[in-house]
């Protein structure tokens, strides 16, 4: 059980709130709300930003060393903060990579429009993810500054008392000091990538950044759009397919009024689906649809959304066979779960 610093911050910083965009999804649903696109970094942000990891992995075998073997004869105390400073990073690095892991698993590799229900459960499972990696990180920087104080303090004891390895304390209070750096500076760039994130909605995009525990939110209207453009970001970009995504407005010059989406999966298709979410194309969701239920006729019995008593004996038969349909959603490609995806769409419409 760890202390819940996320809530502290929370509470002292109104601009910082982690569960903010479930919050916001809650509020659009109440409005009425039955479809939208929730945006966030690609995960491959978080792999390209993990230099600053293997940064400290070298830096604290330094320390080690320097603590451990540098001295004829260490102390119980300098290897009992070895040990501790061993531990955390090690620690670390496994948080690390099970928050990498849970936000690939639940974001996936692209954005899509979903079902306000889905979205606003997907972004609780998002929120419980980071609140865990954020709140742990917090508690290994807090004890990272206990090693670090304790290492400041016997460095100025040995140097009062004349010992000749002075110099080893201050280089590994230097080292300490960038590991602080580097642990807080991934931490800001991972609420960068959890905390921003845009809303695509009929009519509108809510664009929403956080910047360490400050955050300022924009909105942009469909009928003031003038292009959307995607490109990926450069030839790693095409491999893994992720790139930026740019908004301009009408009467833009010298890009104001430009809004941009950077590390965006499959940008050339997210930008269709964009495209189609603003002007509520439900024509080309029941489209998808009806190729659904053709793949699945056998078991769903019904082969096509084109009239209103399809409609709703569709309707009927997803109260009825939920189970059915989160299998062929579990088992299904990417375009099966879009599909089933539009499907919830447009039964809630």
């Amino acid at each position: 059980m760890f202390i819940n610093f996320s809530s502290i911050i929370s509470w002292m910083f109104k601009s910082f709130d982690i569960s903010g965009d479930t919050k916001l999804l809650e509020k659009l649903e109440k409005d009425g709300t039955r479809f939208l696109m929730i945006i966030k970094k690609h995960w491959i942000y978080s792999i390209l930003i993990s230099w600053r990891v293997l940064f400290v992995i070298v830096i604290e075998i330094a320390n080690v060393y320097l603590l451990v073997f540098s001295h004829p004869n260490p102390s119980l105390t300098t290897i009992i903060v070895a040990v501790l400073l061993t531990l955390n990073v090690v620690w670390w690095l496994c948080i690390v990579v099970i928050y990498i892991r849970r936000f690939r698993r639940i974001q996936g590799n692209k954005p899509y429009v979903e079902d306000i229900y889905f979205a606003i459960a997907k972004s609780k499972d998002s929120d419980a993810a980071f609140v865990n990696f954020f709140n742990q990180t917090i508690l290994l920087l807090f004890l990272l500054i206990g090693i670090t104080i304790f290492t400041v303090v016997s460095s100025i004891q040995t140097l009062l008392s004349g010992d000749v390895y002075f110099s080893v304390g201050v280089i590994n209070a230097v080292l300490l000091v960038i590991q602080l750096g580097l642990f807080y500076g991934y931490l800001n760039a991972m609420i960068n990538q959890e905390m921003d994130f845009k809303v695509v909605m009929p009519g509108r995009i809510l664009f929403y950044n956080q910047l360490g525990v400050f955050g300022d939110s924009q909105s942009m209207n469909a009928d003031k759009i003038k292009t959307i453009n995607s490109k990926h970001a450069g030839l790693f970009g095409a491999f893994i397919n992720y790139g930026n995504i740019i908004i301009l407005t009408e009467g833009d010059q010298a890009a104001n009024g430009q809004m941009n989406m950077d590390y965006v999966g499959e940008p050339l298709d997210t930008v269709k689906e964009i495209q189609k979410i603003l002007v509520s194309d439900f024509s080309s969701m029941e489209k998808d649809v009806n190729l659904l239920l053709q793949k699945f006729s056998a078991q769903i019995g019904i082969e096509n959304v084109d009239t209103i008593e399809n409609r709703k004996l569709l309707q009927e038969f997803v109260h009825s066979h939920e189970t059915l349909l989160q299998d062929i959603f579990k088992n299904g490609d990417s375009e099966i779960k879009q599909e089933v995806r539009e499907l919830y769409i447009l039964i809630n419409r």
